[in-house]
């Protein structure tokens, strides 16, 4: 996907402290309401699994960027404002090396029945389709959306 966007978890006092940087640890679990992002990826599952047993493992989520910015027009400039700001050994904190190395890319997906993309639209446009390119590999695997103008979309309304 393209960044966390708008992903907050509201009904956690953890997450004040871990998005003002004072966490203690830089996991926890939590019980909350998912977003309409991830709404639609759980629905998009259960559908696939239908008939069948229920889907039972992991998640994973790799992102072009790891700034969380609901403006997807503002993650950008965002997110090479703090690439100057942080040093190179930080850097995996800011980019998945999933979504910037084609082979760490095709790995992980070969580790995975099904491989879901979605992004957000005029955003990381030259990374995207980076992306995209690559996933034609492993395209017998690979599940999206696509709008009306041929974009691979994460949004069941394009």
């Amino acid at each position: 996907m393209t960044n966390p966007g708008s992903f907050e978890l509201k009904k956690t006092a953890e997450w004040i402290s871990y998005k003002n940087g004072t966490s203690e640890g830089n996991t926890f679990e939590v019980n909350d309401y998912a977003d309409l992002t991830m709404r639609n990826i759980i629905k998009l599952i259960k559908l696939s699994f239908e008939g069948h047993s229920e889907p039972s493992g992991i998640l994973r989520i790799y992102n072009l960027s790891n700034i969380r910015q609901p403006l997807g027009s503002k993650a950008e400039i965002y997110h090479y404002r703090a690439k100057q700001a942080i040093s190179n050994e930080a850097l995996t904190l800011l980019e998945d090396p999933i979504t910037h190395s084609q082979k760490s890319f095709l790995e992980e997906c070969n580790k995975s029945r099904f491989v879901i993309m979605g992004f957000v639209d005029k955003v990381f446009e030259e990374k995207m389709r980076r992306v995209m390119n690559w996933s034609e590999y492993i395209k017998e695997r690979r599940v999206c959306a696509i709008d009306d103008k041929g974009r691979y979309s994460h949004r069941e309304d394009g």
